[in-house]
């Protein structure tokens, strides 16, 4: 039984740092379910659809500080929340899951979202490390064992 909260912990250790990534479940995305369950506070999340086989795919890991996780996952779900027309046509109809993780320390957020970033977009990495450890090491949790990092 996996009854672990989900969230960020550190440890460092030579000036490496180790962190510990435990998700949320993975829940289907409906914006009034995000309204009731998911917190208000910093975090980051990641966002997959569900294609026609019935696989997830991946659409997003990135960060929430203002406005916390369910303003921005509320956002990330609804395709009149973007004027892109690509993105709008990639929410719309689709069937959508979310999970998150959330965190007090913006600098262990950005850590985690760039180390996922070079893991899952190499060469498309969109965001900056907190620049306070010389290595940084990850392990992942998750409840309904959905891992992208090997």
């Amino acid at each position: 039984m996996f009854d672990q909260k989900p969230g960020i912990s550190r440890k460092v250790k030579n000036g490496d740092a180790y962190y510990t990534l435990t998700w949320s479940p993975l829940k289907k995305a409906d914006k009034y379910e995000v309204t009731l369950k998911v917190p208000s506070v910093a975090g980051l999340y990641e966002l997959y659809r569900m294609d026609k086989e019935k696989k997830l795919n991946l659409l997003s890991v990135t960060h929430a500080w203002y406005g916390g996780l369910r303003s921005q996952i509320r956002a990330a779900i609804d395709p009149d929340a973007t004027n892109d027309p690509v993105r709008k046509a990639e929410l719309e109809d689709a069937e959508l899951y979310y999970r998150y993780a959330p965190s007090e320390s913006m600098e262990d957020i950005l850590d985690v979202v760039w180390f996922l970033h070079t893991g899952y977009f190499p060469n498309d990495v969109r965001v900056e490390h907190s620049g306070r450890y010389r290595r940084m090491f990850l392990s992942e949790k998750a409840p309904d064992k959905v891992y992208w990092l090997d």
